[in-house]
C-alpha cells in the first residue's frame, strides 16, 4: 500500500470521525433538551424555587452544589431526590442529617416533592 493511499485513507477516517462526533454531540444535546422538557412539564418550578430557597439552599448551597456534610443534589436524578424526600417525609432516618431533612420534608406534598426534584436537577448548570 502506498504512503499516499494510506494517508488519504487516514484522512477520510479522521474526517468521518469528526463528522460523527459532531452529529453524536448534537443528538445528545437534543435528547437532553427533550428529557428536560418532559421532566419539567406540568411541575410548578416557581413554587419549587421558593421551597428550595426557603428549605434547601442554606445547607445544600445556592446551586445545590453541596456544602460540608450536605450532599450535592444537582447531579442526582429527579427520581432519586423524590425517593429520598418521601423517605424523610415518612420520618425515616437514612443519614447523619436526617433530623434536619425530616423537619424540612414532613409537610411537603407529592406534587411539591416532584416539582422540587425537577427544579433541583434542571435549574443549575
Amino acid at each position: 500500500m502506498s504512503k499516499i493511499y494510506l494517508l488519504a485513507a487516514l484522512t477520510s477516517l479522521y474526517s468521518f470521525g469528526a463528522w460523527a462526533d459532531s452529529h453524536v454531540a448534537a443528538a445528545v444535546e437534543e435528547t437532553e433538551a427533550a428529557e428536560l422538557t418532559a421532566m419539567t412539564e406540568g411541575v410548578d418550578l416557581e413554587a419549587a424555587e421558593s421551597i428550595f430557597s426557603r428549605n434547601c439552599r442554606a445547607c445544600h448551597g445556592n446551586k445545590a452544589q453541596g456544602v460540608a456534610s450536605y450532599p450535592k443534589l444537582s447531579d442526582k436524578t429527579p427520581e432519586y431526590i423524590a425517593e429520598k424526600l418521601k423517605t424523610y417525609r415518612a420520618g425515616e432516618r437514612i443519614g447523619p442529617n436526617s433530623v434536619l431533612m425530616i423537619q424540612n420534608a414532613k409537610d411537603l406534598s407529592d406534587e411539591e416533592i416532584n416539582s422540587l426534584a425537577a427544579y433541583v436537577t434542571s435549574a443549575f448548570d
